[in-house]
């Protein structure tokens, strides 16, 4: 009777050591770049026009980001966002899927991630 409950055991100790080895970040949440890109056209009518398109913009990124989330790490995370508080902080979901399709393409050419055969 011992027996099946060491291997019970085993086998969530494996489960939950590799799930917490593979947790994936969370996708952060931006606030104000549209409002800042928005500034730089002179008209009003510019000005709406430019924050509009940004919001389209970065709701698609989002979302693209979103459907595959769960190839991103934590330490990818910490490397596109290792330069937040500089000039070169990130700042929206376009920059950060940039950053992010390099790293998980890295990993992909690497062999660290199955890529194979597989339409994300």
């Amino acid at each position: 009777m011992t027996a099946p409950i060491s291997l019970f055991l085993a086998v969530f100790v494996l489960i939950s050591t590799i799930s917490f080895s593979t947790k994936a970040a969370e996708l952060p949440v931006f606030q104000g770049y549209c409002e800042e890109v928005s500034q730089h056209p002179i008209k009003p009518a510019q000005r709406f026009l430019a924050y509009m398109q940004c919001n389209n913009f970065e709701n698609r990124f989002k979302e693209q980001l979103q459907k595959h989330w769960f190839l991103v790490t934590d330490d990818d995370m910490k490397i596109c966002m290792k330069y937040k508080g500089t000039k070169n902080e990130t700042k929206s979901y376009q920059q950060l899927m940039g950053c992010l399709s390099l790293a998980v393409g890295e990993k992909c050419y690497s062999g660290k991630l199955t890529c194979r055969g597989k339409t994300l």
